[in-house]
């Protein structure tokens, strides 16, 4: 026994009862997060503050938005029930849809005092080029147009019915009618709008699947109520809600198979319950310290973080298994200590790979994998240290047993070390195999592909998107500034450079503010004073006499805008900090040359052009580019250091296992049709890391290769039953995740007896 083992042993206890003390206070105070948005770089509106950025990434993601319909003129009854049924729910806020006559009261007083300020675009070039007198008898004598003896009188130049005019034709395909805004469908239907947004946050998981749960028996009870009504709903909480409750599926079903294969594996093979407490109690350990080290480092825990943790159960495992092993069949020789003598070093190198392999996930820019990371080193590196400063103790008296299958592993180790055909035939064989596969192997970097949300979903956010023309591109363009004033004129430098861009081709639409800054505010006013004595005139030469117009400045504060029933539909694209600091969206559609949008941007001050899914996909690229670099810098390093621990040609042997299980993982990317990405490399350094442990294990010089098999079957079988399992994940970057691990670690331990120094007999 070492002459420290005692003290080392009772600081490791300490250790862990200090982890669990920890966790046990941390863990209810962070949240559990499910957004799938939390596995990308979280920067993503460009230069912009990153207060602003959160600020409106937050609230995007509480938007919800609902379109209704019923058969014949019900349409608008239903969408009075639903909105009164929404306001209801305490888990959404802000719910608007018709406008009552109250808040019509409200918007006509508004539109008709701030005219002055709120001039449009279109009118102020009239006015510019002296023709809105011309437009305003257009209005007075068209059929269509219905201008009221009142509107005239209260509003000479007709400055409202302008920038009204221009607000419809700047809302897409949606019309005002009745109080509701409406959009017609391809057979004739009308819809109608209603948003509204979460009261917390967009990713607790509880209160937002209550949420779902409540609008799914309310949308029962409109199509109950209204047969033939239909409703389209659109919002992150319900493909978040979607994402976490199939993340929870996968926890519980995989899990409970993870688990149970494990147990029962251990249970046949040392046919004692001693054994089975012992992995579970490293398991344990190591889980803990993982979870209580994210939770530090991060605050939080991502769901998809426990999903793929589930892997790490079966490699911390296989400390455990390995140290006993060797005492099942060498305890009656060896003491405790002289068998953990034997395979400590082989522990630690096999620890030391695998976690620096999990490691290299923190060079990658998302959140969520740098959680898993951090959990899966500190959790492992638990493992480990649990088995070689305590087991000692705790495997006193344990029974002795022959080696289960030892017929059929001796034939097989037999096999490798006199059957040539096996020595050079399977490798052969693999590398034709993975020749083949990675010659039907296409690289996509596309983040789309990665999506696994449920098609009903997809489709209702499709139909909205044409009907309303607003489609959930994520493209567009942040204006910022350290005032609302300044923020408000950029914006304006901004506005005929997007004209330019849709006259270019470089895009189809442009959503602008319909706010202009305080000092054009005061320009259109001097404008209007040169202007309404010609206007006037004009209009009493075509024998309409009309009282003198308003030229007073009218300002309207983006405070005052946005607590008025004009910005409805509208405040979501404004932002304003508390420092004064404040950010403007402007969303754009059919993007044609996104490039030259980002040019644009580079030319405007406090302007930034965003891209979410080219900047994703560009970002994927690079780091597959780097990572695989990185790869192969790392598997020309384990080559160099096993040339020169055991020589050239037993060094060159040895690696053979990692690069065939490396080409083999591959090559079944290709066989399945699947595509290379980002995440199929970071499961390449995976297996790089797992499957080098098995090589390890052969080449321990002071282990026998009958217990080395034995030991190496078994992580391998609990590495499959864990990692296996995520082949059977609903998310589809997880299930080509454990597709990569599976075929590549599996690959590894067929080909690790190659590692196998040379008998005897075969050196005579």
């Amino acid at each position: 026994m070492p002459r420290n083992a005692r003290l080392l042993a009772g600081l490791w206890l300490a250790l862990c009862v200090a982890l669990a003390v920890a966790l046990a206070l941390l863990l209810p105070r962070s949240p559990l997060n499910s957004s799938v948005l939390a596995l990308l770089p979280q920067q993503t509106l460009g230069a912009a503050p990153a207060e602003l950025q959160q600020g409106f990434m937050q609230r995007l993601d509480r938007q919800l938005v609902w379109l209704v319909t019923a058969d014949g003129d019900s349409g608008r009854e239903a969408a009075i029930w639903w909105q009164a049924q929404l306001q209801a729910l305490p888990e959404l806020k802000a719910v608007e849809g018709a406008l009552d006559e109250k808040r019509q009261s409200e918007w006509g007083r508004f539109a008709w005092s701030h005219r002055n300020g709120l001039i449009d675009d279109a009118t102020r070039e009239r006015l510019r080029t002296q023709t809105q007198a011309d437009w305003i008898l257009a209005q007075l004598f068209s059929a269509f147009a219905g201008v009221s003896s009142k509107e005239i009188q209260g509003d000479p130049l007709m400055l409202t019915r302008g920038s009204q005019l221009a607000l419809q034709q700047n809302a897409d395909r949606m019309v005002l009618r009745d109080g509701w805004l409406t959009v017609e469908g391809s057979e004739g239907a009308r819809w109608y709008f209603l948003h509204g947004e979460l009261a917390n946050n967009a990713f607790s998981i509880k209160e937002n699947h209550a949420l779902v749960a409540r609008l799914q028996a309310l949308e029962r009870q409109l199509e109950a109520r209204w047969p033939g009504a239909q409703l389209l709903t659109r919002g992150t909480v319900l493909f978040s809600d979607d994402a976490s409750q199939r993340a929870q599926r996968d926890m519980e079903t995989l899990g409970a198979a993870t688990l149970g294969g494990v147990v029962l594996l251990v249970l046949l093979v040392f046919r004692s319950l001693r054994p089975l407490l012992l992995c579970i109690f490293s398991v344990g350990v190591g889980a803990m310290a993982g979870a209580t080290a994210t939770l530090l480092l991060f605050g939080e825990l991502h769901l998809m973080t426990l999903v793929m943790s589930l892997s790490i159960v079966g490699i911390s495992a296989d400390y455990t298994l390995y140290y006993l092993t060797e005492r099942m069949v060498h305890g009656a020789h060896a003491s405790p200590w002289e068998s953990l003598r034997k395979v400590r070093g082989t522990l630690l190198l096999a620890l030391g790979t695998t976690a620096i392999a999990w490691l290299l996930m923190l060079l990658a820019p998302f959140p969520g994998l740098r959680q898993l990371a951090v959990f899966a080193a500190s959790g492992l590196t638990a493992s480990c240290l649990t088995v070689i400063l305590l087991y000692p103790w705790l495997v006193r008296g344990l029974p002795v047993r022959p080696v289960p299958m030892m017929v059929w592993l001796a034939r097989w180790l037999a096999a490798w070390r006199r059957n040539r055909t096996l020595r050079v035939g399977l490798p052969l064989g693999l590398i034709i195999y993975a020749i083949l596969g990675v010659s039907q192997l296409r690289v996509d970097d596309d983040i789309a592909k990665l999506q696994s949300a449920p098609q009903v979903l997809l489709a209702q956010d499709r139909q909205i998107a044409a009907l309303t023309g607003q489609r959930a591109d994520q493209t567009w363009f942040v204006v910022w500034g350290d005032t609302p004033e300044q923020t408000l004129q950029r914006l304006a430098k901004l506005s005929p450079a997007l004209q330019q861009a849709k006259r270019s081709g470089w895009l189809e639409t442009a959503r602008i503010l319909p706010l202009r800054s305080l000092r054009q505010q005061r320009e259109d006013a001097a404008l209007l004073g040169e202007m309404a004595p010609q206007i006037v005139a004009r209009l009493q030469q075509a024998g309409i006499t009309l009282p003198a117009p308003s030229v007073d400045p009218m300002l309207v504060t983006p405070q005052d805008w946005l607590a008025s029933p004009l910005s409805a539909g509208w405040r979501l694209l404004w932002l304003s900090l508390p420092d004064g600091r404040s950010g403007v969206l402007v969303p754009v559609s059919g993007v044609h040359n996104s490039e030259a949008l980002r040019h644009l941007a580079e030319q405007q001050p406090g302007v930034s052009w965003v891209n979410r899914k080219a900047t994703y996909d560009a970002l994927f690229s690079f780091w597959r580019t780097l990572l695989s670099s990185l790869l192969a810098l790392a598997l020309l390093f384990i080559a160099l250091s096993y040339v020169l621990r055991l020589g050239v040609t037993a060094g060159l042997r040895s690696v053979v296992p990692s690069a065939l299980s490396l080409a083999a993982a591959l090559a079944t990317l290709g066989w399945s049709g699947a595509s290379l990405n980002l995440f199929a490399l970071l499961a390449l350094i995976l297996v790089l890391g797992i499957g080098i442990n098995y090589t390890l294990f052969f080449s321990n010089p002071d282990g026998t290769p009958l217990t080395s098999l034995l030991a190496v079957s078994l992580a391998m079988i609990t590495t499959l039953l864990t990692l296996g399992m995520l082949v059977f994940s609903s998310t589809r970057a997880i299930s080509s995740f454990g597709v990569v691990l599976c075929s590549g670690i599996f690959s590894a331990f067929l080909l690790s007896p190659l590692a196998l120094r040379p008998s005897k007999s075969r050196k005579r």
